[in-house]
């Protein structure tokens, strides 16, 4: 169960971290995030919150069942609501659970229409939906790989500006993978004293729940799919997640 920062935590909860992390997330991109708030694993509650927040926002962001789980609802709900559903999962670790939908039409005001006629009606602007996964580090992960790109283009920012920045860097670490996904490591990306990239992975589990693992981070890593191993020493891209970069502490040279 979770519940709020400021609730004394009882065996079986966790402290919600999405919430703020995503709307600190939004408001860095020049977004005004619109907090809706704990929604219970209850079709009728899920069914409402998402409504009400779709009649608020041009852009949607949910965190948690969107997975295979007895009260994975979402997917569901949205199909109910009109929603046109594009993605329902991605080979992409973490972050493998991933809806991704539109609404291109209000939702059904009477009964006859529809049997949701207690659901608040959402308005006639399109609005896109994200169901990411409820791990907080996946869930951040497919803000930065999927989430950013779409914000920046509905603000009106040229392709150039809003589609994923990845670069060429040196690995200072050996860096791991299953190769049956797309997978993504955290960690810094540095300059050398010559002016080129380097990638120090971070140190600690890179578990999907280890979000203070998170922290400094300002490159992901991408090892593709096919691909279990690559050298420290050798390149590999760097998808760009934050602004600064520090100065390596030494030079790291290919082999």
């Amino acid at each position: 169960e979770l519940v709020t920062p400021d609730q004394p935590l009882k065996p079986g909860q966790i402290v919600d971290s999405n919430q703020y992390a995503l709307a600190t997330f939004v408001s860095l991109l020049g977004g005004v995030p619109i907090p809706m708030g704990i929604v219970r694993d209850q079709p009728d509650d899920l069914k409402n919150a998402i409504a009400n927040a779709i009649s608020q926002a041009d852009m949607v962001l949910s965190t948690g069942g969107v997975s295979v789980g007895d009260y994975d609802y979402v997917d569901q709900i949205l199909a109910q609501l009109g929603a046109e559903i594009h993605i329902h999962s991605v080979a992409v670790k973490p972050g493998k659970p991933l809806t991704v939908a539109t609404f291109t039409s209000p939702l059904p005001n009477s009964p006859e229409e529809s049997d949701l006629s207690t659901t608040p009606s959402c308005s006639k602007r399109p609005v896109l939906y994200f169901g990411l996964p409820g791990n907080p580090v996946s869930a951040l992960v497919s803000c930065w790989r999927f989430v950013k790109p779409a914000l920046l283009k509905l603000s009106g920012l040229p392709e150039e500006v809003s589609k994923p920045i990845f670069v060429k860097a040196i690995a200072s670490n050996d860096l791991h993978a299953g190769g049956r996904r797309e997978t993504y490591l955290w960690g810094q990306l540095c300059l050398d004293a010559a002016g080129a990239y380097e990638f120090h992975l971070a140190s600690g589990s890179h578990s999907s729940g280890n979000l203070i693992n998170l922290a400094y981070t300002n490159g992901l890593a991408l090892v593709p799919i096919g691909k279990t191993l690559i050298r420290a020493g050798e390149s590999v891209l760097v998808l760009q997640v934050g602004e600064g970069l520090a100065r390596a502490k030494g030079n790291i040279k290919s082999g």
